[in-house]
């Protein structure tokens, strides 16, 4: 029964996982429920950690990025897309930006 839990929650894709976060959740719930990110950017104030879900299609390889912002080590926001400056003092994650 074990073995078929940690089988399925191993299935589980990055899009499925990410709904699992919270805001305000702290970096360390966020690598603990999506893993270690493919990558790390610090944007001003905000640390962005960067994870990539690939898919296979009948065609091609396909994937879709994915983006937490953190703000003080907490969720300020999360999402699919590229995130981007939105003013001096904030940013956005673009879902139009791939």
């Amino acid at each position: 029964m074990v073995a078929l839990v940690i089988a399925v929650t191993g299935c589980q894709t990055t899009g499925h996982k990410i709904t699992q976060i919270d805001i305000g959740a702290s970096r360390d719930q966020v690598v603990a429920t999506l893993g270690r990110p493919d990558s790390v950017r610090t944007i001003g104030d905000f640390e962005v950690l960067n994870y990539l879900d690939r898919h296979r299609t009948r065609v091609s390889m396909g994937h879709t990025d994915y983006a937490v912002v953190l703000l003080d080590g907490k969720v300020s926001q999360f999402g699919p897309g590229q995130v981007r400056r939105d003013g001096l003092r904030s940013v956005v994650i673009d879902s139009g930006v791939r």
